[in-house]
Order: C-alpha cells, then structure tokens, then sequence
C-alpha cells in the first residue's frame, strides 16, 4: 500500500503531537488543523468561524507582543525562522505554553502567495519543569552553573542561575553575553589557581574543585567551585556543578589555624610555625642559594624580673619586647616566641652582616626601653643575642637552630647584653 505525502505528514504530525497553522500575511486568512484546537480543549467548530482574531483571543496580552518582535525580526530577516513560546488559555481555564514556529513560503503566482506555515507545540510541562528547576535553583545556597571550554580556549556558560547576581553582582544573561567577567572579579593571587585546577580537570576529566576570592563592589569573600566535567563531541569539556559562598568558613578557619600557630601573650608566631617555614625557607634557600639568618634573643635575668614584681610586670615586659621586635624587623621577617623569654626571628635574603645589625638595634631599643613595677619602682631590662647565617654546610634545620642557640649562650656567658655571631659558612662582615 503506497500512501499519499499528505497521508505521511499527517500521520507524523500526529505522532508528535503538534498544531499546524497557515496565514496568508497579504488577506489574513487562516487555516488550523483540529490538532490545533484540541490542545486547547476545543473543536475547530467550536472555534469557528476561525480568523486571526480567534488566536488572538486565546493567547495573552503579554506574548503576543513579542510574538509580534519575534515574527518582525524574521520577514526582516533577523532571524532565520519565526519562532516563539505564547501562553495560549485552554478551555479548562489554564494558560498552556505553545511553542511556535513557522516560516514563509511564497508560490509567486499571485500577488497574495505569502503563506507563513508552521506548528504549535504544547510544552507546558517542560516549561513547568524548567519553572520548578528554577526555583530549586534560587533555593539553594549557591550559584548553579554550566560552563564549556572549547579546544581552542574560547568558553561560555550555557547556564548560570540567578544566584550569580548576589555573588558575582552579574545577572544570568551578562555572565552568558560576557563570560569573561565571572574570571575578572577572581582575585589577582588566585586566578593562576583556577586556570590550573580548570585544565588539570579538562585533561583528567576528574572533578573540579576550586577554592578563590573574588571582590565585588571592594569587598573581598571566599567561594568554592565544584563541578564535574564531560567531554563533548567536538572536543569541547562542558562542566556542571555549584559555586558556594564559603566566607564565613574560611574566617574561622583561618581564626582557627591563627590559634595553632600564635603564642597567645604576644601575638608572635609560636615554635612550631617557625619551624614549619623554617624548613620551606631552607629548601627554597639550598634551591637557589639564596641567604638567610637566623636571630635568637633572650631577656636577661628575666627570672628575677618575675620573682621581684609578678608575672604581670613580667608578661608586660614580654610584649614589649615583642612589639620592639616587630617594629624594628621587616614584614617578610617571621618572630616568633619560641619559650618563655626566648625570641627568634626569621630573616629570609639576609646576609650576616645585616642580620647583625638588625640584633644589635633590637639590643641597643631594649636597653634604652624604661619599666615601672606596679610598686612605683623603675627597672630596665636587657637582651643577649646569637645570630647565624645559613650555608650548605650546615646539616639541616635542628643544627641551624642549635648552632644559634650555642651563639646565644656564649653571649650570656660573656655577660650579657651582647651579640654573638657565626662566620661559620657566611661571608666575612
């Protein structure tokens, strides 16, 4: 059995469900097939005598606005197909979404050939789905998104949610029209970090997971980016996945980590996070052979200073040597209070020679500095210093410690007030 062309398009347009509709943009006339009126909830004869005015009637204020742009821009020929979604109102007294699509055939037989012919699609519940995503999107405390990198570097977010303006202070449609923006509001110092992590997920396929700051509007916060990634057909890695605000953690975090590696009288770093970058400064050191020294001060005869006029005046005199400490040394410098009236001081590209300096200041500061025990009665105090440079011929960080710790007990034993230093391995000074 050989069926007619227009029993097959019949039979397909059945199976998928659409409308079709025809207009004669020169008489206005127009032709609707019954599928067009039954997702509607109605018969053509219920809606007859059919004219323009009958869909019309049937699609709201709102839409057939921009159905309207959207069918101007096409007979301009700014679009290539006359498309749109029109909420349409069923019989039942709901709108329904239908989308619509046409184009213009004109036979050229007659001064009124200017057919547009098209389908009406219902995709209510797609529209609804899309509705109800969206919202699941905006409850959640983050920024949904898809992001595309092609193979030769150009990228675009084929989605972002909303939550892109309170975060980015970009709407949906800017982050999409101008993608670049989303990496200029990354900080300076965390951008090569993103780009990294973002190609070693593109190479790897392996999730990505980024922490970063960006800055909106002058403010600094902290976010995370996490997504998996999916390599297209083309060569293209699309990525899906959520960026969250993070800030508060962070700050605690950081509060935290401050706890572990603070002496809590002084404010000065403690031992183990001056030798934590102790041990980094003498591998970057070794790596390139660059100096660095290392200061050790103790107050003299601070025992007495405690026994005399309490551990108050004495906590007193702690943080004034720290604060000493801190003004006189650099801000790369790392102090650190390592025991009770023990200071040591990191100084990275340091030479000897400028190390000493720096010990002697610090000596000479506290010598002039004057104390009053709660009693009324004035006291000075003073500090002894030892002060060694790195070199490859000392074997690690606990012999570079030990080696300023020896400098620093000859300086006591010398009679305090002083300061010792090491040429061992150091230019002469």
């Amino acid at each position: 059995m050989h069926l007619t062309a227009e029993t097959r398009l019949n039979a397909i347009l059945d199976g998928t469900g659409a409308g079709t509709w025809e207009y004669n943009l020169d008489t206005g006339e127009i032709i609707f097939n019954e599928r067009w009126a039954t997702m509607l909830g109605y018969t053509l004869e219920e809606l007859s005598p059919l004219s323009f005015q009958t869909w019309e009637k049937l699609s709201h204020p709102t839409d057939i606005e921009s159905a309207n742009q959207a069918l101007t821009a096409y007979l301009s020929g700014d679009a290539h197909q006359f498309e749109c979604v029109v909420r349409m109102l069923h019989k039942d007294g709901d709108w329904r979404y239908i989308h619509t699509r046409g184009t213009l055939f004109n036979n050229g037989q007659t001064a009124e050939s200017r057919w547009l012919m098209g389908t009406h699609l219902d995709v209510t519940e797609e529209k609804v789905s899309q509705h109800q995503l969206q919202q699941l999107a905006e409850s959640l405390p983050g920024v949904i998104y898809t992001f595309t990198l092609n193979k030769d570097g150009s990228f675009h977010f084929p989605y972002m949610s909303r939550k892109a303006k309170d975060f980015y202070g970009l709407t949906a449609e800017e982050t999409r029209t101008n993608p670049e923006r989303m990496f200029e509001a990354i900080h300076t110092e965390d951008i090569s970090r993103v780009h990294e992590t973002i190609e070693r997920s593109r190479k790897t396929l392996s999730e990505w997971v980024c922490d970063y700051r960006i800055i909106k509007d002058g403010e600094i916060r902290w976010l995370r980016g996490v997504s998996q990634p999916e390599r297209n057909p083309d060569g293209s890695t699309t990525w899906h996945g959520v960026i969250t605000d993070i800030d508060d953690q962070k700050r605690l975090e950081f509060q935290l980590e401050a706890l572990t590696i603070t002496d809590e009288l002084t404010g000065l770093y403690n031992r183990r996070y001056l030798l934590r970058k102790l041990e980094e400064l003498e591998e970057q050191s070794a790596r390139y052979d660059h100096p660095f020294s290392l200061l050790s001060l103790d107050i003299d005869f601070f025992k007495s200073v405690n026994d005399s006029w309490g551990h108050l005046t004495g906590d007193t005199v702690l943080r004034t040597v720290a604060n000493l400490i801190e003004t006189r040394t650099r801000k790369t410098d790392i102090v650190a209070r390592t025991g009770g009236e023990e200071f040591i001081v990191l100084m990275p590209h340091t030479t000897l020679s400028d190390a000493r300096h720096v010990a002697e200041s610090l000596r000479i500061g506290m010598e002039t500095e004057s104390f009053v025990s709660d009693d009324g009665t004035p006291f000075n105090v003073t500090l002894s210093a030892g002060v060694v440079c790195w070199s490859r011929s000392i074997n690690g960080v606990r012999e570079l410690l030990s080696a300023c710790d020896q400098l620093l007990y000859q300086a006591k034993r010398a009679g305090r007030n002083q300061v010792v230093v090491s040429e061992i391995g150091a230019e002469k000074s």
